[in-house]
């Protein structure tokens, strides 16, 4: 009786995102909701390509940026558990040369602020087309030139890339085998990894003219395509169920994330300005944030360019995770996937608000 009268609640939720298949927002897409202890899924509608297969609850999405907040964040959460790390430390203490005759310069963000997006790095550069190896990428980033000064908030691909190069520094692993060990395999998220992927049902992106190829587990960002599809910016596959345990873990503060002040400390604002707030890798809510009127100032999230999202709200005890591929089959489609985001969320909050 449960059961049927949660997925009743949520039926709303389930017609916005079959309304937005219908209208062509989206090709296909996987919803997904719960609480720290049940999730239903909520929607699974239209094809992996168009003309393609239909999705099925288990199809991979190439998860764009939300690699951030469920890679490269837990992966450094791991490392300072272990005292391996601290949020203090210095890009120059991983990289001696990071900087070379620049003032300032990058060796002296810390961790903290490459994790709030306060570096002064720029946003984005086109790496790809400067080198396709990954190391040079890589020494690339560490001799960026910043932009902004210390503590100006902008959202930056470029500091998530060298938190990735900082875990592999320290790990001594790549990133996919680091996070595959430590995060991935001890919360059962056997569906979520790097690509390329090859034998399983994978949602297509882009069309893409660059690499001549429709892109179908092989990732759609430029710059994780040529850093060998692992950066700390982008480059994961996962699925809405892997994603909802994922979601779980910390709603529930759970131990294979790391100590509950760790993991607490990690979802408060740490730096805003006047369009958005942010947690240590995590979006937290605001007036423009896509979660919506209606979850509370202490929900939590990010969203991903390829159509997908995740947010989590620890006061009103709900997840939900939005899986598109929006882009499918060029970047030119899926405008309306904010207004779609914040649909769904909304009406899932109403559902499952405590």
């Amino acid at each position: 009786m449960l059961v049927y009268a949660m997925l009743s609640a949520l039926s709303p939720a389930r017609a916005v995102i079959e309304r937005a298949v219908e209208d062509g927002v989206v090709p296909g897409a996987v919803a997904i909701a719960g609480t720290d202890t049940e999730r239903w899924i909520v929607s699974v509608g239209g094809a992996r390509r168009l003309g393609g297969e239909p999705v099925t609850p288990d199809t991979r999405y190439d998860l764009a940026s939300l690699t951030k907040v469920v890679s490269t964040l837990p992966a450094i959460l791991k490392l300072v558990a272990d005292g391996e790390v601290r949020f203090s430390d210095t890009v120059q203490r991983f990289f001696a040369n990071a900087g070379w005759i620049q003032m300032p310069s990058v060796a002296n963000a810390t961790i903290a602020q490459l994790l709030t997006h306060t570096s002064g790095l720029p946003a984005w550069k086109p790496l790809f087309a400067l080198t396709n190896d990954r190391h040079t990428a890589i020494a690339n980033v560490l001799q960026t030139p910043l932009k902004y000064p210390s503590g100006h908030l902008m959202y930056s691909d470029l500091g998530m890339i060298l938190l990735g190069a900082i875990i592999e520094r320290v790990s001594t692993q790549r990133q996919d085998v680091f996070v595959r060990t430590s995060v991935f395999e001890p919360l059962q998220m056997l569906n979520t990894d790097y690509g390329p992927l090859v034998g399983v049902p994978v949602a297509a992106t882009e069309d893409c003219g660059w690499r001549g190829v429709l892109l179908e587990g092989v990732v759609h960002d430029e710059n994780a395509y040529i850093m060998e599809g692992v950066a700390g910016h982008a480059g994961l596959f996962g699925t809405a169920e892997d994603l909802a345990i994922y979601s779980q873990a910390w709603l529930s503060l759970a131990g294979e994330l790391g100590p509950d002040a760790l993991l607490l400390a990690a979802v408060k604002e740490h730096a805003r300005d006047n369009k958005e707030r942010r947690a240590l890798g995590w979006k937290l809510a605001g007036d423009q944030s896509v979660v919506g009127r209606y979850a509370s100032l202490n929900a939590y999230g990010h969203e991903g360019f390829t159509g997908t999202s995740l947010w989590l709200d620890p006061d009103q005890g709900w997840f939900a995770a939005l899986l598109t591929n929006r882009v499918h089959p060029d970047r030119s489609r899926g405008k309306g996937i904010d207004t779609l985001r914040r649909d769904y969320y909304e009406v899932v909050t109403k559902a499952l608000a405590k």
